[in-house]
C-alpha cells in the first residue's frame, strides 16, 4: 500500500549553490500562527523524555525568530564549532538573519544553553522535496563551545550502507500526537528520545512510493515515530562503541507514528559533501 508523504514539518535568503534546488518553502508565519492557537504541550510520538540530569550533546534546536521571540521548529546536529547538519527543507530559501541554533539544552525554556547566529547555509544542489538529497549546512557565529558534556560534535557514518534490523534512536521536540497537523499536534519542550529500528529499502520501498538509496527507512510498532518538528534532527546508531549519526528526519505520513516508516536522509551516501563544506 502507498501512502501520502508529507514533511515531518507544517508546510505550506541565503548562500546558494550552483544548481537549482526544488522544493516548496516553509511558511514559518504560519505555522506558528497555529501553533499559538494551542493550549496543551505533552511528549517525538511514543517517546520519553531526556532524563532531568541528562543531555543530549549533538541535538540542535534551529529556531526562528517570530512574535519577539525565538521558536524552535526543527532539529540539526553538530557537525563543528561552526557548522550544523539538518535538512534542506527546513532552511530553504528562509531568511538566516531570522534563524539561530541552540545547544546544550534538554529544555526548551532552559535559558543556559549556547545560541548562534545562522550566517548562512547551503542546500544540496540536488534537493528536490520529497524526492532526493533533504541534506543542508548551517553555518553559525559565534563558534559552540564544545565542551563534551552539554555541546559535543556527532561523528557520521562512513560510505557503508546500513541495512535493516539495526537499533536506532531519534531525538527530538516534534509532535507526541499521532496527528502531527494543526489542531491535533502537541508539542513538548522536554526533548524526547525514541528507539527503533531500520528496515530495508527493499521493504519501505512496499509502503512509501519513491523511496531510494540514498534515503534510510525506520520503522517501530504503532503508536511510536518522528512527527511535525522533528525534521532535521539526527538519527543515530551505537557503532564500534561510538554514537554515529546514520540519518536525517526527512518526511512520513500525515499520521505520524503508524505502520508506514518514517524515511530519513542518507548520510552515508553524502560523506563526501559533509566533508567538503565541514570546513
Amino acid at each position: 500500500m502507498f501512502v501520502t508523504r508529507v514533511l515531518l514539518l507544517y508546510s505550506v535568503c541565503s548562500t546558494r549553490t550552483k544548481a537549482e534546488p526544488k522544493g516548496t518553502p516553509l511558511d514559518l508565519e504560519s505555522y506558528f500562527d497555529a501553533l499559538d492557537e494551542l493550549d496543551a504541550e505533552e511528549r517525538i510520538v511514543g517517546g520519553s523524555d531526556i532524563p532531568s540530569d541528562e543531555y543530549v550533546p549533538y541535538q540542535v534546536s534551529m529556531q526562528y525568530f517570530t512574535r519577539n521571540q525565538y521558536r524552535h521548529f526543527c532539529g540539526g546536529s553538530i557537525v563543528s564549532p561552526t557548522r550544523v547538519l539538518t535538512a534542506a527543507h527546513c532552511v530553504y530559501e528562509q531568511n538566516p538573519e531570522r534563524l539561530t541554533v541552540v545547544t546544550g539544552i534538554r529544555d526548551l525554556r532552559d535559558k543556559t544553553g549556547q545560541r548562534s547566529q545562522v550566517k548562512e547555509y547551503v542546500v544540496h544542489e540536488n534537493y528536490e522535496q520529497f524526492v532526493s538529497s533533504d541534506i543542508a549546512m548551517v553555518f553559525i557565529e559565534p563558534p559552540l563551545n564544545l565542551d563534551g558534556q552539554r555541546s559535543e560534535r556527532l561523528f557520521f557514518n562512513d560510505s557503508s550502507i546500513v541495512g535493516g534490523n539495526r537499533e536506532v534512536s531519534l531525538t527530538g521536540w516534534g509532535s507526541v500526537h499521532h496527528f502531527g497537523s494543526f489542531p491535533l499536534a502537541r508539542f513538548p519542550t522536554v526533548l524526547q528520545r525514541l528507539a527503533y529500528t531500520t528496515i530495508t529499502n527493499e521493504e519501505c520501498k512496499e509502503r512509501m512510493r519513491g523511496v531510494s538509496d540514498t534515503e534510510v527507512c525506520a520503522l517501530e510498532r504503532f503508536g511510536k515515530g518522528a512527527c511535525n518538528g522533528d525534521s532535521g534532527g539526527p538519527l543515530v546508531m551505537q557503532d564500534g562503541g561510538q554514537i554515529k549519526q546514520v540519518g536525517i528526519v526527512s518526511y512520513g505520513t500525515a499520521l505520524c507514528a503508524s505502520s508506514n516508516p518514517d524515511v530519513y536522509t542518507r548520510v552515508s551516501m553524502f560523506h563526501d559533501w559533509i566533508a567538503q563544506h565541514s570546513t
